[in-house]
């Protein structure tokens, strides 16, 4: 298996840090973001797009360390004129940088607020030939949460399979949001995968949030192992480490923490 470090991990490592964590770690490929849900922070030297995309794909080079994505276009299924806009600069971006895949996230609505009407179709329309004249890829990553205006990856699926299952788009993989949605199914088109873990606080499973992603362990109560089990039967691309909790990055052994999770995957996989 071959494994990531998403930022979200610990959002207030500048860049060049967090390239040095993965070395630690002993995983050769990272995610860059360009934000956080609501609640985390994510300083300059933090957000990719604080830094010129010449400067990034040096620091991967000297690094040794390659970035897999960028997560993310936001509210990508509620297309506009400036989400359009968003979504080149990203692209470009990405392009810039040899960065082969930028993640696509939907729109979740404020608490008690109905989720948004996607605009899927529309998003795809908008998308597809801008990455199809620079070779980035788009993965889109359904968001489990009841406010979420795409909270299946068997919707995403059937849209892409619509189009004739064009290259320029995949499907991301998140076992947190698989769990949320109460989804069975496993997507073919699956071209990422996102991990993280819940442990059993007595949170009923309709109000989980982000706070509560941890690192996968014997703790988790998701079943992050069935998952990967059933993901490795057609998949054979990144596991990418992507917790939220803000003890997980603030915690002083975060190295030997992340191994020991890579390590419990493995041996139970």
């Amino acid at each position: 298996m071959r494994f990531a470090l998403n930022h979200a991990i610990c959002p207030l490592l500048p860049i060049p840090e967090f390239l040095e964590l993965a070395a630690t770690v002993g995983v050769d490929t990272v995610e860059l973001r360009d934000g956080m849900p609501p609640g985390w922070e994510l300083p300059p030297a933090a957000n990719v797009l604080a830094y010129a995309p010449a400067a990034i794909a040096e620091l991967s080079r000297n690094s040794g360390i390659g970035i897999v994505s960028i997560n993310a276009l936001q509210r990508f299924d509620l297309w506009d004129r400036e989400r359009a806009d968003q979504a080149r600069a990203l692209i470009d971006f990405a392009e810039t940088a040899s960065i082969p895949n930028l993640v696509l996230c939907p729109s979740v609505a404020e608490p008690g607020s109905a989720a948004a009407e996607s605009q899927l179709e529309q998003a795809l329309d908008g998308l597809q030939p801008m990455l199809e004249s620079t070779g980035v890829r788009a993965l889109i990553e359904p968001l489990g949460f009841t406010r979420s205006s795409l909270r299946y990856k068997a919707v995403a699926d059937q849209a892409l399979k619509s189009r004739g299952t064009p290259a320029c788009f995949g499907i991301v993989h998140d076992s947190f949001h698989h769990a949320v949605a109460g989804e069975q199914y496993y997507s073919p088109l699956t071209a990422l995968v996102h991990l993280s873990g819940v442990a059993d606080i007595g949170i009923p499973v309709e109000a989980w949030d982000d706070r509560l992603r941890i690192l996968v362990n014997e703790s988790d109560v998701m079943g992050n192992v069935e998952q990967v089990r059933a993901l490795m039967s057609t998949y054979d691309g990144i596991w990418s480490l992507e917790p939220f909790a803000s003890e997980v990055g603030g915690s002083p052994t975060l190295a030997d923490d992340l191994r020991r999770s890579i390590d419990y995957i493995s041996a139970n996989t």
